[in-house]
């Protein structure tokens, strides 16, 4: 492998094109949530089975509740830099932390805040990948022992009721991030019961020792490992609420868009390995929640259709009538919640040069392995041998979208390059994509 600099088409980076006119009255305010490695399936909306989160679940009453949305890396810093870019990471160019997006990249606070609005980000990422476009940026001070949790949003609160203009929250938590580590009024909610050797302080290097065999364990210690990963999202859930409440009580909550969503997953098992993340892409890892309520946006929809978080800016951006650049790479939602889009999303997910393609219920990575996800929703049991078809029109796809990517990336990056496998560039030279 080597990386190498690319020569692209030339795209329009032009921010024009407001996609979506601008609501009547007062522009609505809007608070992007992200509550670090969620889980979808862990969600009472998505059909979890015990009362992790009913905040969460009545926000997506009151909304559209995607049931199948992607993330685009297994990763913190990629997948947010992708939802505030609407760009794939290979384009954008963010793999790790401490990484800032490029400075000709227009992020989602700098269009709204060229349109009027005050932008703030109340974030436990301590770095400036998150910084771009924010008039206040404001590390949060974890609460907990754990070093990781929210405590009041206070200053959220605060900074809102000082605004006098439109205004853009992003709140970002580790709160359901290891160490698993709730207060006791949580850990009884499901725990009370438990005998066992571990304790309400899940660590890294707890389930590293699991993970390597050095640590033997019972199903039933591993039921408390996922015992304790929710009640951390019902103490989360509990503090949306108070928030929401707070915002309510200020006038502030009919005329507030509120999109809920995570980053990345975790794994608890479906691969063998559990609290791990970063290092593939399986979908534990993958899917997320994602919730859109508010001004301009139906009620009580649940949608099960692919959809992707590089879709989640120009759905706000469409939704408050803000322009936005011709070369974001999602899409607005309201075609998927109104029924006039029928043809299925195709997602991308990237960790440098692994890239898998989720289209139609398969799952197509560049390791050559297919999975019907219709049958096997994990992705366990590859079926490339039986459907080489399959395979032929996945691989040509995905090659299609990292062409793509090569072009894009050589326009909007300063630095213009991406990381691809030597076979990725021969194939791509040969069809034209680069010079």
């Amino acid at each position: 492998m080597r990386r190498i600099v690319l020569l692209g088409l030339v795209l329009s980076a032009a921010t024009s094109l407001a996609c979506g006119g601008a609501p009547e009255g007062p522009r609505p305010n809007v608070i992007l949530i992200s509550a670090d490695t969620l889980r979808a399936d862990h969600v009472g909306a998505n059909g979890y089975h015990r009362t992790t989160s009913p905040t969460i679940d009545a926000l997506a009453a009151r909304g559209v509740n995607f049931t199948n949305a992607y993330s685009h890396a297994p990763n913190t810093a990629p997948s947010h830099t992708s939802i505030l870019t609407s760009l794939y990471p290979s384009v954008h160019g963010v793999f790790q932390h401490g990484q800032e997006p490029d400075e000709k990249l227009v992020t989602l606070p700098e269009a709204l805040r060229g349109a009027g609005y005050q932008t703030g980000a109340f974030t436990q990422l301590n770095g400036k990948t998150f910084e771009p476009g924010f008039d206040t940026w404001y590390y949060i001070d974890s609460a907990l022992q754990s070093g990781k949790g929210l405590g009041d949003l206070d200053m959220v609160t605060d900074w809102v009721g000082e605004r006098t203009a439109p205004w853009f929250v992003f709140l970002h938590s580790y709160d359901v991030h290891l160490p698993y580590a709730p207060e006791a009024d949580y850990v009884d909610m499901w725990a009370d019961d438990y005998e066992g050797p571990l304790r309400p302080n899940v660590t890294r290097a707890l389930v590293d020792s699991i993970n390597d065999g050095s640590l033997e364990v019972t199903e039933r210690d591993l039921q408390f490992i996922l015992d304790m990963y929710d009640a951390e999202l019902r103490r989360l859930d509990d503090i949306y609420s108070r928030l929401f409440a707070k915002l309510e009580a200020m006038g502030e909550l009919d005329n507030t868009i509120i999109v809920f969503l995570s980053d990345h997953g975790e794994e608890f098992g479906e691969h063998g390995k559990w609290g791990r993340h970063t290092y593939a892409l399986h979908e534990e890892l993958l899917r997320v929640p994602l919730i859109v309520a508010g001004p301009g946006v139906p009620q009580g929809q649940t949608i099960d259709a692919a959809v992707r978080l590089v879709d989640v800016a120009p759905t706000i951006l469409d939704l408050v009538g803000v322009g936005y650049p011709q070369y974001f790479m999602g899409e607005g939602l309201s075609g998927v919640w109104d029924g006039t889009e029928r043809t299925p999303r195709q997602v991308i997910v990237e960790r440098q040069t692994e890239r898998a393609l989720i289209h139609a219920g398969f799952k197509y990575t560049t390791d050559g392995e297919l999975f019907d996800l219709t049958t096997d929703k994990w992705g366990t049991v590859n079926i490339a041998r039986d459907n080489p078809d399959v395979v032929s029109r996945m691989s040509d796809a995905l090659l299609d979208w990292t062409g793509r990517f090569a072009e894009l990336a050589a326009v909007v990056r300063t630095d213009g390059e991406i990381h691809l496998t030597a076979e990725e560039e021969r194939r791509l030279r040969a069809l034209g994509y680069l010079q």
